[in-house]
């Protein structure tokens, strides 16, 4: 009976301390708290940028098309005025011979054998004369095809991009808005750290890479991608809004550099060898010398040939200092 009730007791201390604030077992920390609502932030980023990602990487798609339609057009034009040339030519031959009576050099023949040379032979120059315009004929139909296609692909071209344009500027100001959002809770983030002794740097995530991108973002795969010039996407696009810091992924050296495309750019050698390339940089905190993982290094921009209304990060990792590899699935594990 003692037993019982003892048992009765202790199950109603447990309940009462289950259901007790900041006594709870398995009661997360205000730090776990904080970074579950950062992660849910930049979720809510993510599911803003999906629609824009789908529409910039179709206006890719066709701008490629364009680039080697462009070049096909070129071929074509080029064999046309070769085969129209030779047919040109061929007619300026028969003015001149002044309309070869053809009969008239066939009966003229003095044995059978010249006789019948000179009829291959006029067989050949009608199978020449029929080829050379056949030939022109087909150029002419395929460029008349390929011209339609190529006005077509302007028109839709248009049409993707008045589509960009729109879902870009609603991109930015949700991302303006989020930013806002990650902003305070960053914030909150670090005085919490600082107040439980914790570094209040960016978190290292798989292999002790830190997320390149400290703020509101959204990124897809698109490794491999068509862009113009025949290449293809080296690396990930990560979209934020301009201003956002950029951070050293690893701890090891940078060195800043800009060019045509690129734009403003950063190359950050990490101690273990490997090599990670920043583009389209609105301006750098660093441009060289030693730096740690989670260290500002730059700002988020549009600089190179990227559109000013889609500020974003050209993000790419050459594992010890080699080849490009496709970022996403890092990045991925980074989060």
């Amino acid at each position: 009976m003692r037993l019982s009730r003892l048992r009765s007791i202790l199950a109603v201390f447990l309940v009462a301390t289950l259901a007790m604030p900041g006594v709870a077992f398995g009661a997360k920390s205000e730090i776990e708290q904080l970074e579950e609502q950062l992660a849910a932030v930049r979720a809510e980023a993510k599911k803003a940028g999906d629609a824009y990602s789908d529409a910039y990487w179709t206006l890719d798609k066709t701008n490629a098309t364009i680039a080697q339609t462009d070049k096909e057009l070129a071929v074509l034009n080029d064999e046309l005025a070769a085969a129209s040339a030779r047919l040109s030519l061929r007619a300026a031959e028969i003015y001149r011979s002044g309309s070869v009576d053809y009969l008239t050099l066939l009966l003229t023949a003095d044995t059978l054998d010249d006789m019948l040379m000179r009829l291959e032979y006029v067989q050949r120059l009608g199978n020449q004369d029929a080829e050379t315009m056949a030939e022109v004929k087909d150029l002419q139909e395929e460029l008349d095809v390929k011209r339609a296609s190529a006005l077509q692909l302007q028109e839709q071209q248009s049409d993707e991009a008045a589509a960009l344009k729109k879902k870009s500027d609603a991109l930015q100001k949700q991302l303006n808005s989020i930013q806002s959002k990650y902003n305070a809770l960053q914030a909150k983030l670090d005085a919490a750290r600082k107040a439980a002794n914790k570094p209040a740097s960016a978190k290292p995530g798989a292999n002790g890479m830190v997320f390149p991108v400290r703020g509101a973002y959204t990124y897809s795969d698109t490794w491999g991608a068509a862009r113009s010039g025949g290449r293809t996407h080296k690396g990930t696009d990560i979209m934020a809004k301009h201003g956002t810091p950029v951070v050293a992924i690893m701890s090891g050296t940078v060195r800043a550099k800009s060019s045509s495309l690129g734009g403003l750019t950063i190359w950050l050698t990490a101690d273990n060898g490997w090599a990670f390339y920043y583009a389209h940089l609105q301006s750098y905190a660093r441009t060289s010398g030693r730096v740690s993982a989670g260290e500002v290094i730059g700002y988020v921009g549009s600089t190179g040939n990227a559109t000013a209304s889609a500020p974003h990060l050209h993000f790419e990792i050459h594992p010890n200092g080699g080849a490009a590899v496709n970022p996403y699935p890092y990045l991925r594990a980074m989060e």
